[in-house]
């Protein structure tokens, strides 16, 4: 071999070096470029999320423009959390990776994954340095604030609304343990006969309470049908009507929708006043 071959052999293998360093290595924007933005999808336009952690599922779905747990139970869920946790949609990082070597990254038994529609979030390890966890999504990991993995609920019912109605479900008639209430001309007011007289005012107290008040605790227990009592029927503008049902439980009163799976605990002193008007009137 002459010797200019030679120095073309060396050349070629320092190329050759050169191009797979350069492929292992993280990506970093300059400082005048933008970040890295790991996903073009808006929080706006998901229809649908399932969280994955250690091998236990939560799906939720986009139900008419309002956000419902569907996995493990049926109920509403709280979109202002949903919301938060979407934010890792709009996560940006200063490095990037290629996704080789996932036990690198302790992505070969991801912390928590998330499919948003059709996109794939793992969330890995930590990184020594900055402290920093990787997230791998479309083929590439990026480093991102461990923020966004917090987000990301344990429980199911962590995401669920703990509001017994739901913000557009505006009732216009309660049939509750004997007393029928109505609202008539925008003011609310009891059925004649039925032997209570309180005010307008004091009854649209406890109909705001009905909308108002958030379960200190819910229940994934399913609502069995020897259990409870048939407490009413909740009467919607939209011409709906919800089933409600109180469970006796031993730190106060379960609720339970007809359209949903889980309970609403409320304690004593709470319960009692939602099950009957002239309570609110007097406490």
């Amino acid at each position: 071999m002459t010797y200019h071959s030679q120095i073309n052999l060396i050349m070629l293998a320092t190329i050759i070096g050169l191009a797979f360093f350069l492929y292992l290595t993280p990506q970093f924007q300059s400082e005048t470029d933008d970040a890295f933005q790991v996903s073009l999808r808006t929080p706006e336009s998901v229809q649908s999320v399932r969280i994955v952690r250690q091998g236990q599922e939560i799906e939720l779905r986009r139900i008419g423009g309002d956000w419902h747990l569907m996995t493990p139970v049926f109920a509403r869920a709280d979109g202002t959390l949903v919301k938060k946790m979407l934010n890792v949609l709009s996560a940006n990082s200063r490095q990037r990776f290629p996704l080789r070597d996932v036990e690198n990254f302790n992505l070969d038994q991801p912390l928590v994954e998330l499919y948003i529609d059709d996109e794939h979030f793992a969330f890995g390890g930590l990184a020594p340095v900055t402290n920093e966890q990787y997230l791998a999504i479309n083929g590439d990991v990026y480093l991102v604030s461990p923020r966004y993995a917090t987000w990301v609920p344990v429980d199911p019912l962590d995401l669920a609304d703990s509001k017994l109605l739901a913000d557009d479900e505006l009732p216009v008639r309660f049939e509750l343990n004997g007393v029928s209430i109505r609202q008539q001309n925008g003011a609310w007011q009891t059925d004649a006969g039925n032997g209570n007289y309180q005010s307008s005012e004091a009854l649209e107290r406890w109909v705001n309470s009905w909308r108002d008040y958030r379960a200190p605790e819910l229940l994934m227990k399913p609502l069995q049908d020897s259990e409870g009592t048939a407490a009413g029927i909740i009467n919607l503008q939209d011409g709906r009507s919800i089933i409600i049902t109180a469970v006796e439980h031993e730190y106060g009163t379960a609720f339970y929708r007809d359209n949903e799976q889980i309970g609403y605990l409320f304690p004593e002193s709470v319960s009692r006043k939602l099950l009957n008007p002239v309570a609110t009137e007097h406490d």
